[in-house]
C-alpha cells in the first residue's frame, strides 16, 4: 500500500539524518508539550513513591498527558515512525495487548510515574528536563566513575560499527555475553533468513553456557527458538539450545525504569 511505502520511506530518512534526535535536543523537554512543567518537576524531587504518586494526582498528569489530540496523535503510523518505532514492533503491541498501542503507552506511563522512583530515573529525567542532575546519572558520568575512565579504563573499550552478523565474522575471539537489545523485532517479520543467519553466526562464536539477553515490544517472542541453526554438524531449533531464567527476567522488566517494551528475556547459551 501506499501509506505502508510512505512510512517506511519516512522512517528511514529520520533515521538516516538523525532528525528524532537532533529534535529532541533542540527542545528535549518533552513536559512542555502537556503544560505539566510543575508537577512533574516536584515528581521528580520527591522522596518516596507516596509522595510522587500524591503530585502524580494532585498535579492531573495524566489527564493532562491524555488530551484528545494526544491520543489522535498516538494512533498514528506517521507518529510512530517519526519516534522510531518500526511496523513491526507496533503490530506485535497492537496484536498483544488489550486496548492496542494507545492503551500499551498510557500503562506505561503511568507505571513509570506511579510504581518507579523518578529521583534515580536518569533515563526519564533527560527525557523531561533535557539534562542529568550529579545525582541522578548513569553510572559511568559520576564523578568517581568517569575520572577512572579517563585514567585508563575507557582503553579497554573498543567500538565497532557493524551488524551483530557481521561483527562475529570477522573476529576470532570468543564471546560470552550477547547484549542483542530490541534489534531482532526489526528482523522477525520480512527479514526471517538474516535473523536465522545472526543466530548461526552467534552459535560459531558464543562460549558454552553463554549469556543472552534481549527484549521486545511483543508480550511474548515466539519467532526465536523456532529459528534452525547447525550445532556440530546438526541442525538445531534455537529453543532447543537456550535455558530460559524466566523468573529473573520477569522481576527485572517489573523494575524496568524506560518501561517501554513489553517483555524481557535471560537465557543461557548451550552449544555443547
Amino acid at each position: 500500500m501506499l501509506s505502508n511505502w510512505l512510512g517506511e520511506k519516512c522512517f528511514e530518512s529520520v533515521h538516516r539524518h538523525n532528525l528524532v534526535y537532533n529534535t529532541c535536543w533542540e527542545d528535549p523537554r518533552l513536559d512542555h508539550v502537556a503544560k505539566v512543567r510543575q508537577p512533574l518537576q516536584q515528581m521528580l524531587n520527591a522522596t518516596c513513591i507516596e509522595e510522587q504518586n500524591k503530585l502524580f494526582e494532585s498535579g492531573r498528569v495524566r489527564e493532562s498527558i491524555w488530551r484528545p489530540t494526544m491520543r489522535w496523535l498516538v494512533r498514528r503510523e506517521m507518529t510512530m515512525t517519526m519516534l522510531g518505532v518500526p511496523r513491526s514492533q507496533r503490530e506485535q503491541i497492537d496484536h498483544g495487548y488489550v486496548g492496542g498501542l494507545e492503551q500499551f503507552i498510557i500503562h506505561s506511563l503511568d507505571t513509570v510515574f506511579t510504581q518507579l522512583s523518578l529521583a534515580d530515573n536518569y533515563f526519564w529525567r533527560v527525557y523531561l528536563t533535557g539534562q542529568y542532575s550529579e545525582s541522578c546519572c548513569p553510572e559511568y558520568l559520576k564523578e568517581e566513575n568517569f575520572n577512572r575512565l579517563r585514567n585508563g579504563l575507557v582503553d579497554r573499550i573498543s567500538t565497532h560499527t557493524d551488524s551483530v552478523e557481521g561483527f562475529l565474522k570477522k573476529t576470532n575471539e570468543p564471546i560470552s555475553h550477547f547484549v542483542l537489545l530490541d534489534h531482532m523485532d526489526w528482523l522477525c517479520k520480512g527479514e526471517r533468513c538474516a535473523l536465522a543467519s545472526e543466530w548461526q553466526a552467534i552459535v560459531n562464536r558464543c562460549t558454552d553456557n553463554a549469556k543472552v539477553l534481549w527484549r521486545s515490544a511483543g508480550l511474548n517472542v515466539d519467532f526465536v527458538d523456532s529459528l534452525r541453526v547447525s550445532v556440530q554438524g546438526t541442525q538445531r531449533s534455537v529453543g532447543e539450545l537456550l535455558n530460559y531464567n524466566r523468573a529473573l527476567a520477569s522481576s527485572l522488566h517489573l523494575r524496568d525504569r524506560v518501561h517501554t517494551y513489553g517483555s524481557f528475556y535471560i537465557a543461557d547459551l548451550n552449544v555443547a
